[in-house]
């Protein structure tokens, strides 16, 4: 068997392995190191990834531009992307807002930790270390090197949920396992239909770059504490859901429209019936509709449970 036969039998058995090994450093190194060096310790711990990766893709005799291309992408893969990027962050938002419903302690214990860690060092190295070296190191392991293994599935729905499904438990947190993982399905599909490195690392950059800037405006203490307060009240967290089903509306029609411009810039658009069009998109309008008339619902549900109008300001004022 020669050396190219060799390199086409590589299988999803290699990600998953690569996925165990780095759980295993995570355990035993990478967590210590960001127990005892804070942002230093998750530098290094990006790094390490890269590291492990890099070696990975040695081992195994994988091309580096078979395993991470990197081409110059149209403007229309840009734009299917930050649209599904938006898409999914509305989406995200909805599952997070939900899981805070039945778990808001788990949420504001983590959020409380970040906020803290971010603040340890100067913004501009914060952003460097949250927003910059994630959107490369964890994209070269995840939509590199572990989801090049995965080629052989050829439905994309089930390569995509796997990779996902990795992203999810990659985070060691079981209360955002499931957004991560949804976020991981986005990235997922945008390299599946691109095979563009460039653009699910764009993905990451915009959502990590949001939530750092996120931070720094929860960086006062006081304002924690007001968040922990209202985040652990039911009726805020319905409210919260609620206004979050409205603005959702728009989450469907940003998925569709950035997955048309996607695939229609990469070339793999296929084409349908005019019948199957019209029925998808009736489709996608029904639900974000669905979507916006459960949040008017919910709203006018739990209206008269707020606790009272500087809470309802604060609560305006967190959703902004």
């Amino acid at each position: 068997m020669d050396f190219e036969e060799e390199r086409r039998r590589l299988n999803p058995l290699y990600g998953i392995g690569l996925f165990l090994i780095v759980m295993v450093l995570f355990i035993f190194v990478f967590a210590p190191l960001q127990y005892h060096f804070g942002m230093m310790g998750l530098l290094l711990t990006e790094l390490g990834l890269l590291a492990v990766t890099l070696l990975a893709v040695r081992f195994t005799g994988q091309s580096f531009r078979e395993v991470f291309p990197i081409y110059r992408p149209r403007f229309g893969q840009i734009l299917g992307t930050v649209l599904l990027w938006a898409g999914c962050f509305l989406s995200v938002m909805l599952v997070t807002l939900v899981s805070m419903y039945f778990f808001p302690e788990g949420f504001l214990d983590v959020s409380s930790s970040m906020s803290s860690m971010f603040a340890s060092i100067p913004a501009f190295f914060s952003f460097l270390i949250v927003a910059v070296s994630p959107a490369i190191c964890e994209e070269a392991m995840h939509r590199g090197f572990i989801m090049h293994t995965f080629r052989g599935i050829h439905k994309d729905w089930v390569a995509v949920i796997c990779i996902g499904l990795i992203f999810g438990l990659f985070h060691l947190d079981p209360y955002r396992f499931l957004p991560t993982a949804l976020l991981g399905m986005g990235l997922a599909y945008i390299m599946r239909k691109a095979n563009n490195m460039l653009l699910p690392a764009l993905f990451h950059f915009i959502n990590n770059s949001l939530s750092f800037v996120s931070s720094l405006g929860a960086s006062s203490v006081e304002i924690e504490q007001q968040s922990a307060q209202l985040l652990s009240d039911p009726s805020f967290l319905l409210l919260s859901l609620g206004s979050y089903l409205i603005i959702g509306f728009f989450a469907p029609i940003l998925l569709f429209t950035g997955s048309y411009f996607l695939r229609k810039s990469s070339g793999c658009l296929k084409k349908y019936s005019e019948l199957r069009l019209v029925l998808t998109i009736v489709g996608v309008v029904s639900l974000s509709f669905l979507m916006l008339i459960i949040g008017y619902a919910i709203i006018l549900l739990n209206m008269d449970t707020a606790m009272d109008m500087e809470n309802i300001q604060q609560f305006l004022c967190l959703i902004g």
